[in-house]
């Protein structure tokens, strides 16, 4: 049992004042104040935590595992492929590892070859290798030479297509990932106009609904973002807007989008951060586009489209340790103007309805034992989730950073 100042369920306005979470194998047992606890529960094993909150573990909406972060990924994969699958599965691991450590318990990676993110998730769900839960796409699906096309699935035409969402769901595919619009890491396609057509994403989407797949689209561009929201995709990676001129916010678009409860992933946080903690000046057209995508997110907010927290944590200096200071970037005016709650609901609750992910993101009795206790109260000020005091992946303790690296 663990005893905190408060515990925040995920959901609530407020924090529960003196609360326990009960931990019954991998399970949470129940959930509660210590006042109300009863003769037979005051006698279990408790870890107590003065002046922490305890509440859900994070969920990071989007990564790739098997990316480094540094200033050359892109490189850095391309080595380590040529070495072997088994050199990329280890920096899988090692970046699994740094996730688990920051609070975090439950990924969706959107972009790795299915032997190392299959691989990996199926070692932390059997309990042969520490780290979040990994919900995977495994490889996506782009056009030849397209978008991040060295771990992808290159496909021309909407046969295509289908084939490789059949042999993703084959292989054991969680997420159907579709490469709509170019990508910045890849040179020589265009992020700001889409790569493949209308056609081809309909079918992609008709078959991943046949496969009762769900469906995560990377976009950039409008033309992209409004062919997504009309064709009722689950989450649209990015979500920027972003034209030749500068952002081109399309409200009809975002209107689709909250009808279609089709969630967006702005996976600008760690730029945000490091604008926040850098000295170094940014050129002015850098930093009036930064403002406009800042802008464009308040508003799809303010028309009701779900959101759920990413941090694209693999691509250039995105680290998989910096995500409860990724969250926190995301807070009041200098981030999309959210509030601490709706920040951390991103990232618990909210990540886990609009994921599927019904066994977690909630204190709750019967959900997984995803636990994260905190020193100070984040509903306050974020950045106390750079402090954690505990982990739980599943009900089993994350040891501290130290001890891997004294062992």
């Amino acid at each position: 049992m663990i005893v905190a100042d408060r515990v925040w369920d995920g959901r609530a306005a407020h924090p529960l004042q003196d609360g326990f979470v009960l931990i019954e194998g991998d399970r949470i047992g129940a959930v509660g104040r210590v006042a109300e606890l009863g003769d037979s529960m005051t006698a279990l094993p408790r870890i107590d935590l003065p002046g922490t909150t305890v509440l859900p573990g994070l969920i990071n909406g989007h990564v790739h595992l098997a990316l480094s972060g540094s200033s050359r990924p892109v490189r850095d994969y391309l080595k380590d492929a040529r070495t072997g699958i088994a050199a990329l599965t280890v920096r899988a691991v090692r970046n699994l590892r740094l996730a688990v450590e920051s609070g975090v318990t439950t990924v969706r990676d959107l972009g790795i070859v299915n032997e190392v993110g299959f691989t990996v998730r199926d070692a932390v769900a059997d309990g042969r290798i520490p780290g979040p839960r990994v919900v995977t796409s495994g490889q996506p699906i782009t056009v030849t030479g397209g978008h991040c096309h060295w771990f992808a699935h290159e496909c021309d035409s909407a046969m295509d297509i289908r084939v490789a969402i059949r042999r993703q769901v084959r292989d054991g595919a969680d997420w159907i990932k579709l490469m709509l619009s170019g990508g910045n890491l890849t040179p020589g396609t265009n992020p700001l106009a889409p790569q493949f057509s209308r056609d081809e994403l309909r079918a992609c989407v008709a078959e991943s609904r046949r496969l009762r797949m769900p469906v995560a689209v990377h976009a950039y561009d409008p033309q992209s973002i409004r062919w997504a929201a009309e064709c009722d995709v689950d989450t649209v990676e990015h979500c920027l807007f972003e034209t030749p001129e500068g952002v081109g916010y399309d409200p009809a678009t975002a209107d689709l989008m909250a009808e279609n409860a089709v969630a967006f992933v702005p996976t600008v946080s760690g730029a945000l951060r490091r604008d926040r903690e850098g000295p170094a000046p940014v050129a002015k057209r850098v930093h009036d586009k930064q403002t406009s995508i800042r802008e464009v997110f308040r508003k799809l907010l303010a028309a009701g489209v779900p959101m759920v927290a990413g941090s694209d944590a693999g691509v250039p200096e995105r680290g998989f340790g910096d995500y409860p200071a990724d969250l926190a970037a995301l807070v009041g005016a200098a981030g999309i103007g959210l509030s601490p709650r709706r920040a951390l609901i991103a990232a618990t609750s909210g990540a886990a309805e609009h994921l599927g992910l019904a066994d977690t993101g909630v204190l709750e009795p019967g959900r997984r034992a995803d636990v994260l206790a905190v020193r100070g109260d984040p509903l306050r000020d974020m950045t106390a989730l750079e402090q954690p005091e505990l982990i739980m992946a599943a009900g089993v303790r994350v040891p501290p950073p130290s001890v891997h690296q004294e062992s």
